[in-house]
């Protein structure tokens, strides 16, 4: 049985925090680089990320959101 491959539309914000030299950096390389976007480089780095993590692997479809704000710290035994 082949299984249904989704397809998701349109674009989605997201939030998140780099380091400001990463931040600096990136917008250097996109000034300077026509037709590149902030969008586009991280897109495209991202894409990369996930083939590399997902390479050989299966994930089960999430039960439910991301927990929101810092991880918990683990208690220390």
């Amino acid at each position: 049985m082949k299984r249904k491959k989704r397809i998701f539309t349109g674009k989605e914000r997201i939030t998140l925090s780099l380091s400001a030299e990463m931040v600096e950096r990136l917008r250097t390389v996109v000034y300077w680089t026509p037709r590149l976007t902030l969008t586009g480089v991280l897109e495209s780095a991202i894409k990369s990320a996930l083939k590399k993590l997902e390479k050989g692997r299966r994930f089960r479809k999430r039960r439910g959101k991301l927990p929101v704000g810092r991880p918990r710290k683990h208690a220390s035994s």
